[in-house]
């Protein structure tokens, strides 16, 4: 799999960090056990996504934060996030990325994506009112997040290709 993504500039990327490690305090799952994975947006995502060409559209300065997302991901698990708020330089972003690099799947094509910061993966249903008791106790949710690039991750190669 290969995605396009957003990176956090040195401060939002502490403040993701921190909540992660709000949850591993907690003994609850996190991205804070991983100790690979650096605090992103995932733009578009799929098995074949070319590296874009130039860009002529900027990259949003920052993202708002909407707040707790969930998705499902299996029986009694969600992926627990800071959901973004689609605005519309976000918008204009998503579909000038999404027109440059075909490809993607259907849940990251523009009228389909939920843009989110993943804060825990496959977090147990019976953990998330502890989850969100702790993040809403020892670490308040940011209300914006700054971006400090764009990246072109391949899972397969493991390699990131900084863009911008």
């Amino acid at each position: 799999m290969r995605s396009i993504e957003l990176v956090l500039d040195g401060p939002s990327d502490a403040v993701v960090r921190a909540l992660w490690q709000t949850l591993v305090a907690a003994e609850l799952p996190s991205l804070g056990h991983s100790g690979t994975n650096d605090p992103h947006v995932t733009l578009v995502a799929g098995e074949a996504l070319p590296v874009p060409p130039d860009l002529d559209v900027a990259v949003p300065e920052t993202v708002r934060v909407a707040g707790v997302l969930l998705f499902p991901a299996g029986p009694g698990r969600h992926v627990l996030g800071l959901g973004v708020v689609v605005d519309e330089p976000l918008a204009r972003f998503h579909r000038a990325l999404d027109a440059a690099a075909p490809g993607s799947l259907d849940s990251s094509r523009p009228g389909h994506w939920a843009p989110h910061v993943t804060l825990a993966r496959r977090i147990r249903d019976v953990d998330l009112p502890a989850a969100l008791r702790v993040l809403a106790a020892d670490a308040p949710l940011p209300e914006v997040l700054a971006v400090g690039g764009l990246r072109h991750w391949d899972g397969d190669a493991k390699v990131v290709t900084r863009l911008q």
